[in-house]
């Protein structure tokens, strides 16, 4: 539990910075779907009728961009306030593969399970 207060310190300003930026991004992604196609409205719902495969997929392809954008200048808006803040280096990030190392259960292999043959 090493450094608690900078881990949580880097969540609040995830979210404060977070959030805003996630408005502007899915307002980004409205208004290029909207220049893209005038007089067609994205198809949020897939299951309605009349909604075409290209349109769907063209809109979650536009969609997923878009989010992944707003993370990364989320994540990197947050470390250089951090940074200013602080005067330190923020907190690595978790990442999934991390989250799965920390969850296996190692393999230890000790002299008995090692035969020369």
């Amino acid at each position: 539990m090493a450094n608690v207060p900078g881990k949580l310190g880097m969540r609040l300003l995830t979210v404060v910075i977070g959030m805003p930026v996630g408005i502007l991004a899915r307002k980004a992604v409205e208004k290029t779907w909207e220049a893209a196609r005038p007089y067609e409205a994205p198809p949020k719902k897939i299951k309605e009728s009349g909604v075409d495969w290209g349109d769907a997929i063209a809109w979650g392809v536009l969609s997923a961009t878009g989010m992944v954008v707003a993370d990364m200048i989320t994540r990197k808006s947050a470390e250089s306030t951090f940074r200013v803040l602080t005067g330190n280096e923020p907190p690595p990030a978790k990442t999934k593969a991390s989250k799965k190392v920390k969850r296996a259960k190692p393999d230890v292999l000790t002299t008995k399970d090692i035969a020369v043959r």
